[in-house]
């Protein structure tokens, strides 16, 4: 015959469970999660990284290009003061458009150029028209050479102590203002901005460029421009507008 549970019996099995039931469904949770992600180690220097990358993109056929500004502006020439500019980079040209201020008036200028003929819209009126490459105000503009120029001279390069995301890799290095006369123009000779380049950890592509402090002589100390590349070997073939 099964003697049935005192009443105290009863009571201290059900206080066992109101103990141990939490632990053990918090064993289970903690054996069947995901192990936090470790930080992503480079296998390569930041140097070897940068070299990297700058024979990835010699490599391209075409790109996309977009210049931003966190803060501050660019000057060129004409009076135009540019706060954007974006389009697609080929072996053979480029088609651009740009966003800029004379004094207070907002004017979106378009351009595109294959080999040696250039074709503009007017600031004022929108309208095509064929221009010497001089005429430009983007005559200097080399999206190509500025970043063979940037991978290739960035200095004291290396990686910040936290990690990037998975995918990335940001270097943080010192360039001089004369690289980026492909990109503004006309340059401070003496001003060496800091520079973070993100390149993809596969391919070493550079994806971003992010340039702080002064380039320009009118530049501010905080003055920063964005560079986001991608679209990359898109077989993009540029047309005359006209």
């Amino acid at each position: 015959m099964i003697k049935p549970y005192s009443n105290s019996r009863a009571i201290n099995f059900l206080r066992y469970l109101v103990v141990a039931l939490p632990l053990l469904v918090f064993f289970i949770l903690s054996c069947s999660s995901k192990p936090l992600s470790e930080p992503v180690i480079p296998t390569v220097t930041a140097k070897e990284a940068i070299n990297l990358s700058e024979a990835a993109m010699a490599s391209l056929d075409s790109f996309s290009f977009e210049l931003s500004h966190d803060s501050g502006s660019t000057m060129l020439s004409s009076g135009l003061n540019l706060t954007r500019a974006a389009g697609v980079i080929t072996r053979n040209g480029l088609d651009l458009e740009a966003e800029a201020n004379i004094g207070r008036a907002f004017v979106r200028i378009e351009a595109v150029v294959i080999n040696e003929k250039t074709w503009m819209t007017n600031p004022l009126t929108g309208t095509w028209s064929e221009i010497p490459p001089e005429d430009s105000p983007f005559s200097f503009f080399d999206p190509v050479s500025l970043v063979a120029d940037i991978l290739g001279k960035t200095q004291s390069p290396q990686y910040p102590l936290d990690s990037p995301p998975d995918g990335e890799l940001i270097i943080n290095g010192l360039i001089p203002a004369t690289t980026l006369v492909a990109l503004i123009g006309v340059v401070d000779p003496n001003a060496v901005p800091e520079v973070t380049l993100t390149l993809d950890t596969t391919s070493y592509l550079l994806q971003k460029i992010i340039i702080t402090g002064v380039a320009q002589v009118e530049d501010d100390d905080d003055t920063t421009r964005v560079i986001s590349l991608g679209e990359f070997n898109s077989h993009i073939t540029l047309k005359p507008p006209i």
